[in-house]
């Protein structure tokens, strides 16, 4: 939905590349739209999450200021981590989780990427 609009798109994650890769493998379809990904084990993540480190690297490899990102978390440290790098941060927890916890690290909460609403954020 998003890069058939020509907005850039990026994977942070906090994971290593090695299961990235194997991610890749069996869920191409979801990596294919990705401008760029950023890895926990990437040598210019110098702190993980929840510091802004991965973020902010997202956000350079994608030439746009971090302020201009829309950064989808399903935990509390990435939420911290998307704040801290002064992106807008939708949490998406899983439906086990207290979703009150995101009220304050996050700018919206969604049950699901369903309920994401572009036009909201004049995408």
């Amino acid at each position: 939905m998003l890069a058939e609009k020509g907005i850039p798109i990026a994977i942070a994650t906090s994971s290593r590349t090695i299961s990235v890769q194997k991610k890749r493998l069996r869920h191409e379809h979801i990596f294919q739209p990705m401008t760029t990904i950023v890895t926990g084990d990437d040598p210019l993540v110098k702190k993980g999450k929840p510091a802004p480190d991965i973020y902010l690297e997202a956000a350079r490899r994608l030439g746009i200021k971090p302020e201009d990102c829309l950064v989808f978390e399903d935990s509390t440290s990435g939420c911290q981590s998307g704040k801290a790098a002064g992106c807008a941060v939708i949490a998406v927890p899983d439906s086990r989780m207290e979703k009150s916890i995101f009220d304050e690290i996050s700018d919206q909460v969604l049950d699901s990427l369903n309920e994401f609403d572009p036009a909201a954020w004049g995408l």
